[in-house]
Order: structure tokens, then C-alpha cells, then sequence
């Protein structure tokens, strides 16, 4: 127990100086977009417990998505990103209720509206339409998942959930639609404090569930 709280406060205090490291523009390092999701990943699996693995595998994927994205490389991103959300969902499932809450369909609704009217129509590229649709669909399916599972902390998994869809939304938008005012820090601040209640609440329901009754 005081191992993971340690780790959890290192783990924490490093991640911010590595998200406000990735703000800093005088700090011209390589790939620093995918340092703090990274690290949230190593983190989880240096503590080696196996509900974990998971959620670790989600944020490792992310790291390489967003290396991939700092490359310029825009389907391998989305292809990374999507086994993000399919490791999130395998993570969220076993623990989902089977009936649908009353807000989740008018919730997924909105997505695939906004996804297949406002979205998809606009990439020119067949490739990268059919690879907006696809991965929009493999969201839909993580949000979904969080927002019928119903294990320790849910709540805080849902605004997790929400925020991540709200972070590529934004960059959807601002891609295929019009400029997005602040894009950079309206995508990533999101995105960032997405990952980190990932991986916060994770630790703390493996905790819980490793906790001696």
C-alpha cells in the first residue's frame, strides 16, 4: 500500500512537470507530447498488478499514437489510438451493467451525428475518411463502455471518458472543419487530464480491490 502511494505521488509530481514541460515552447525536445502518457503506462506496470495491465496497455498505445502524431503520421495516430480505446473498453467491460443507463443513447446519439454529419463528409482523403469513421465507431465503443461500467470510482471514469472524446473532437474539428481559437491547449489539457484520471482511479479501485477485508 505505501508502495503504490509512493509511486503515486512521484508518478503524479512527474507528470505534470512533463505536461507543463510539453507547454513550455523554449523546451525543443523530441516526441515530449507522448512523455507524460508514457510515463503514466510505466508507472502502472512497474506496480504489477494485473487489473492494471489494461488500462497500462491503453497508455501505452496513447504514448505511441501521440509519437505517431508528432510525426505527422495521422493514420498510424488513429490506429494507435484505437487499440487505446479498445484496451480502455476491455478494462471497462467486464464490469459494465448489461441494460443501458437512460443518458447513454442520447450521449452516443450525439457522437455519430457529430461524427458522420459534421465529421466524416469533410476529409477529401478516402483513406483518412474511412479511417475517421472506423475510429470514431471504436470511440463510441470506449465511451459506451465507461459510461455503463459501474465498478469503484465509475463517476470519475466517465468524466475521463468524456473528456477524451471532447480532446478529438476538438482536433477532428479543427482538422476537417474550421479552426479551432487555443486548439494546442484546448486538445491537450483535455487529453492530459483525460489519461490521468485513467490512470489515478485505476489505481485506486486496484487498490481497493487488493486491499485485505
Amino acid at each position: 500500500m505505501q508502495r503504490t502511494s509512493r509511486m503515486l505521488c512521484l508518478t503524479t509530481l512527474l507528470f505534470a512537470a512533463g505536461a507543463a514541460l510539453f507547454f513550455t515552447n523554449a523546451a525543443v525536445i523530441p516526441y515530449k507530447v507522448a512523455y507524460p502518457v508514457l510515463l503514466l503506462s510505466l508507472s502502472l506496470f512497474y506496480l504489477r498488478l494485473k487489473p492494471l495491465i489494461p488500462v497500462g496497455a491503453a497508455l501505452l498505445l496513447s504514448a505511441v499514437g501521440d509519437a505517431a502524431g508528432a510525426g505527422g503520421m495521422f493514420i498510424p495516430q488513429m490506429l494507435f489510438f484505437a487499440l487505446a480505446h479498445g484496451a480502455y473498453m476491455c478494462y471497462f467491460l467486464p464490469q459494465a451493467q448489461v441494460a443501458p443507463r437512460p443518458f447513454v443513447w442520447p450521449v452516443l446519439t450525439a457522437l455519430l451525428l457529430f461524427l458522420f454529419v459534421c465529421i466524416v463528409p469533410r476529409a477529401a482523403d478516402p483513406a483518412e475518411r474511412a479511417g475517421v469513421a472506423v475510429y470514431g465507431l471504436v470511440v463510441a465503443g470506449m465511451l459506451y463502455s465507461a459510461l455503463q461500467y459501474r465498478g469503484a470510482y465509475a463517476a470519475w471514469f466517465r468524466l475521463a471518458a468524456l473528456l477524451f472524446v471532447f480532446s478529438d473532437s476538438v482536433i477532428a474539428w479543427g482538422r476537417f472543419v474550421a479552426p479551432v481559437p487555443c486548439r494546442t491547449y484546448v486538445v491537450m489539457i483535455t487529453y492530459y487530464a483525460a489519461q490521468y484520471l485513467f490512470y489515478l482511479f485505476a489505481v485506486r479501485a486496484a487498490t481497493l480491490s487488493d486491499s485485505p477485508h
